[in-house]
């Protein structure tokens, strides 16, 4: 197991609300083995904690920040900011941290320029926290498809660490955008062949369901899955 995700794990394990590794290094806790190099950290926590999960991460000291334009940042200071509400993603950053270099922006207050400093992560100072919906029993993959997945099946835990399941990781990757935009491609692509072999035969169905259900004008990933 990566040593960043047992440093990660170790630090959010008190935190006091659900969470879960999702992202490339999901598919490898899924595996049990490293795939490729990581730009990031992700975890995903359910849209009723973000109150939680932000005060945790101030308490903490790190920096909170939504995005608010091309390559633009703005640093979220309370739990209570109305930009929280419909935000998919917010960026933890340490303030020292080496991964991203932040710059303000010339007449807007607390908003900044970021650049990104390398193409691995590799120390504990940025994690993307990512906001799921849940009802009482499921994780709700599509809101407007109304696309669900139960949650005992859609968290799923190695050694205690718990991650999201892989066929939901590979149900966001089928976006046409993540499969042919360049900068995702590669990832992508390395992602899906290294973890659809090895679905069940319960999650292949489930996802090819969802993917159909999704983009009913077709989807590239359907036939892939229906020929394994």
């Amino acid at each position: 197991m990566h040593k960043l995700i047992l440093e990660c794990n170790n630090f959010l394990k008190n935190c006091g609300f659900p969470y879960a590794f999702c992202g490339g290094y999901a598919l490898e806790l899924f595996l049990n083995k490293n795939l490729r190099p990581h730009g990031d950290i992700d975890i995903v926590i359910f849209e009723e904690d973000t109150k939680s999960a932000v005060e945790f991460f101030l308490n903490k000291g790190w920096n909170l920040y939504v995005r608010t334009g091309h390559m633009k940042l703005g640093l979220i200071t309370d739990s209570k900011d109305k930009r929280l509400i419909d935000c998919f993603t917010v960026w933890a950053i340490k303030p020292d941290n080496l991964f991203i270099k932040l710059d303000p922006v010339n007449g807007e207050e607390n908003v900044f320029y970021y650049d990104m400093l390398s193409e691995e992560q590799l120390n504990l100072d940025y994690i993307e926290i990512i906001f799921h919906a849940k009802n009482n029993t499921d994780d709700i993959c599509d809101k407007n498809k109304k696309i669900t997945r139960e949650l005992e099946k859609a968290i799923l835990y190695n050694e205690g660490v718990p991650y999201l399941a892989p066929e939901i990781k590979l149900f966001f990757d089928s976006n046409p955008r993540y499969m042919e935009l360049d900068y995702f491609k590669n990832k992508n692509q390395i992602d899906f062949e290294s973890t659809a072999p090895f679905l069940s035969e319960e999650s292949k169905n489930w996802l090819i369901n969802a993917l159909e259900k999704k983009y009913p004008e077709g989807n590239k990933r359907i036939e892939q899955l229906k020929r394994r």
